[in-house]
């Protein structure tokens, strides 16, 4: 994959994972009306939105999907492990730190 094309794929699945933090966020609002109308839920939406946009442009370009779903799975996990043990004080296991450096060791595999 080229630098552009790492690029797109790293920003399509932060924003994924982003999304998905946005909407861990909500939990505290105590209803799935409050959680739907929150403003974390509008930008969950709109980082959403921009993953679809970044992956059908990867894809009409010609990315391979073995390659991005590889780098999206790996990515979206570092990010989401991160931000649970950082934002919501979530414990890691030994095998989740195992795992996220061989999350690493794959992408590092996959761009050779």
């Amino acid at each position: 994959m080229s630098f552009l094309q790492t690029s797109l794929v790293v920003l399509a699945a932060s924003s994924v994972a982003v999304a998905d933090i946005f909407l861990k966020k909500t939990e505290n609002l105590g209803s799935i009306g409050k959680a739907l109308t929150s403003p974390w839920m509008l930008a969950a939406l709109a980082l959403y939105l921009f993953q679809i946009v970044f992956f059908t442009y990867a894809f009409i370009s010609g990315f391979k999907l073995i390659n991005v779903g590889v780098m999206q799975v790996a990515l979206y996990s570092i990010i989401i492990l991160l931000a649970s043990f950082f934002l919501f004080n979530e414990a890691l296991t030994q095998i989740q730190v195992f795992g996220v450096i061989m999350a690493l060791i794959g992408i590092l595999f996959m761009h050779m």
